[in-house]
């Protein structure tokens, strides 16, 4: 399932990048200023919704978004103990990943990642 959405999101986003979900993010204060504040499907707006629907297209809106801006994107392998804490529903989280992913797309060719002037 990881390489077919790996895949999917590469073709369908262009992110380039191996693993979204796991590992840390870190941004300088205002990257993180402005990327958190120009999120359209996980943004401020965002109905409350939880498990792991939210960390799929949260995660792929935040890195799609910074790419968009030019910002350095960097995969650094960090030691991670895995501890079983939820269970992931293959059909709903699989379908929701992909929708998310083709949200993004056409939220971008209707340029709402674009800069404010």
């Amino acid at each position: 399932m990881a390489r077919g959405f790996m895949f999917l999101r590469n073709l369908i986003l262009g992110l380039g990048i191996i693993d979204t979900q796991c590992g840390f993010k870190a941004f300088r204060r205002e990257v993180a200023q402005d990327l958190f504040k120009n999120l359209k499907i996980y943004g401020e707006k965002m109905p409350q919704v939880k498990g792991s629907i939210v960390t799929a297209g949260f995660d792929v809106e935040l890195l799609f978004l910074a790419k968009k801006r030019g910002h350095k994107i960097v995969e650094v392998p960090v030691e991670w103990r895995y501890v079983e804490t939820r269970r992931v529903g293959i059909l709903k989280d699989s379908w929701q990943g992909f929708w998310d992913m083709v949200r993004i797309r056409f939220n971008d060719l209707k340029g709402l990642y674009d800069r404010e002037i």
